[in-house]
């Protein structure tokens, strides 16, 4: 396959030995050279992909395994590569097709169906992802990676007794497989062993493998491990030490994209600076068919208290939840930038408007979603960034605001494990997260002050004192009935494939563990205490 100029050096044979001897630095140059000599082979492509790769350069590598592909586009090794860097590159869904392709391809191929199972987890779709797995363990029962993965999933749906078997299953194979051990640590901790969980956590970390995202994941749950002890002081320094690692691992990704604090802090300016007018006038929806009774969008900021909220209404007949799928990701990235993206956004109407509002309900509908004649729940917290642009869309939408202590919300959000992204890279940091709180609370009060909003707060200390009137507000609010059915929402989520991290919380019958949990931090917390001050004031929460 190899093209150009023939110089009587055997490049390909050099790229090949240099490979096999894992010198990726000279298989890359001598691919270079090659290159400049005017040959060409997949190989060559392949040899700077993974010298990319480990450099961590993965959209780098993604070019390079593509270009490669065009030599060989039925090769499915090539496809596998394609769909790491995809998902490596925070595009899991690219990568689940990929990952089709080669199953298209070498549907024999066990490596496939696991790696496609692992993307699919990046995408939400649990389900899926155990589909996957399961279909890579029928083709190769002992596969230690796959049955990880099927324990992981598990311990995350709070199946512990079906978590530990295939984790057994694993180590038996592969005795120190770290997703195996995580699961073990996850049911332990679940069940309230959390000796046992350390145990097993600081073992894990002492194994060679625990390095990277593996190492910040074991380090997470060592922190949960000794906090169910009260070992706070060491259980800050883990939750520090696990999000040290994952701002190691993504700084390089993060450092050409805006900061998430910076984005709100722009929205907010243009909010401040534009007429109200602008945004008080608006073209009323045109009836169609197949429509909710009620459109809803719950909101306000993560750990607050919107997938407990969202799991008692999904109990009720007369209501369909979407839990936080990307429904308006196309139409934010036209709309919501400052400042040009937001005036064409005022400035929207007729067909431009229609079209707009139709692209989000074939989106719902694409979930797996059906919300005619029900009340529909779009639940999403860091909608609030959206504001402007839900209230022009649906100017008859209901907002479901969902509030709690910001202490408590900054804490959680800085203790607990999230996919980093431009927003979550933020919570890596307890200082920033208490800024960026601060930042998107300010959009939200903003919003709420020149935009026709028809919107209910709702507290979530105030839910666990009086679960019963706070529903009956909510259900008014949302004009369904309030039932005792609700009441019983936990036994239902236990049933349910819930995405949000809250989702072994969720589980439980209602408790109030949760409320004031930051004070058990209090010298830890205090740099985001001056942060927070104001916002914990405003929301009339108590300052000692």
């Amino acid at each position: 396959m190899a093209t150009g100029t023939n110089t009587g050096v055997d490049y390909f044979q050099q790229v090949s030995d240099a490979v096999a001897a894992g010198d990726l630095a000279r298989a890359f140059e001598t691919a270079s050279a090659a290159f400049r000599a005017g040959q060409r082979h997949p190989a060559f492509h392949n040899a700077r992909a993974l010298w990319f790769q480990e450099q961590g350069r993965f959209p780098d590598a993604l070019i390079e395994f593509e270009q490669a592909l065009t030599l060989a586009p039925r090769d499915a090794t090539l496809l596998n590569a394609i769909g790491l860097c995809y998902v490596r590159c925070n595009r899991a869904a690219e990568g689940v097709a990929a990952f089709d392709k080669a199953i298209e391809t070498a549907p024999w191929l066990a490596l496939t169906y696991f790696r496609k199972g692992w993307a699919l987890e990046g995408t939400g779709d649990r389900e899926a992802a155990r589909a996957a797995y399961e279909k890579a363990v029928e083709l190769e029962p002992d596969y230690p990676d796959a049955l990880a993965g099927l324990a992981s999933l598990a311990a995350r749906d709070g199946k512990t007794d079906v978590a530990r078997e295939y984790a057994a299953r694993c180590l038996k194979l592969d005795p120190g497989e770290p997703t195996a051990i995580i699961a073990l640590a996850m049911a332990a901790n679940a069940e309230g062993q959390f000796e046992e969980a350390e145990q097993l956590l600081r073992k894990a970390l002492e194994d060679p493998r625990a390095v990277g995202h593996t190492r910040g994941v074991l380090l997470a749950f060592l922190a949960d491990a000794l906090d169910g002890q009260n070992r706070t002081e060491e259980a800050f320094a883990a939750y520090r030490a696990k999000n040290e690692e994952f701002r190691r691992l993504h700084a390089a990704r993060m450092a050409g994209v805006p900061p998430a604090t910076k984005v709100m802090a722009s929205l907010a300016a243009y909010l401040e600076s534009t007429p109200v007018e602008k945004w008080q006038q608006g073209e009323r929806p045109k009836a169609v068919e197949r429509a909710p009774r009620e459109h809803v969008f719950l909101m306000g900021f993560l750990r607050s208290g919107t997938t407990l909220l969202e799991r008692v209404l999904d109990v009720h007949p007369d209501v369909v939840c979407l839990e936080e799928r990307e429904t308006l990701a196309d139409l934010s990235q036209q709309f919501m930038q400052v400042p040009m993206g937001l005036d064409r956004l005022a400035a929207l109407k007729g067909l431009a408007l229609e079209t707009a509002r139709a692209s989000y309900w074939q989106g719902v509908r694409t979930f797996g979603v059906e919300p005619e004649g029900k009340a529909f729940i779009d639940k999403q917290p860091l909608n609030t960034f959206n504001l402007p642009m839900i209230s022009k869309l649906f100017p008859d939408a209901k907002i479901l605001f969902a509030l709690r202590d910001p202490r408590d919300v900054v804490f959680s959000c800085f203790r607990r494990h999230f996919e980093v992204s431009q927003t979550m890279f933020e919570f890596l940091d307890l200082e920033d997260g208490a800024r960026f709180y601060a930042a998107v609370m300010n959009v939200g009060e903003l919003c709420r002050a020149k935009l026709p909003l028809t919107l209910h707060e709702h507290r979530y200390e105030d839910m666990v004192e009086d679960f019963e009137g706070r529903m009956r507000a909510v259900c008014d609010f949302l004009g369904i009935e309030w039932t005792e059915a609700m009441r019983d929402f936990s036994e239902k989520a236990r049933e349910t494939v819930i995405r949000s991290p809250s989702a072994a919380q969720v589980r439980r019958p209602l408790y109030g563990e949760g409320v004031g949990q930051w004070r058990r931090y209090a010298k830890e917390f205090a740099p985001a205490l001056p942060i927070l001050a104001p916002w914990v004031k405003h929301f009339g929460y108590k300052m000692d």
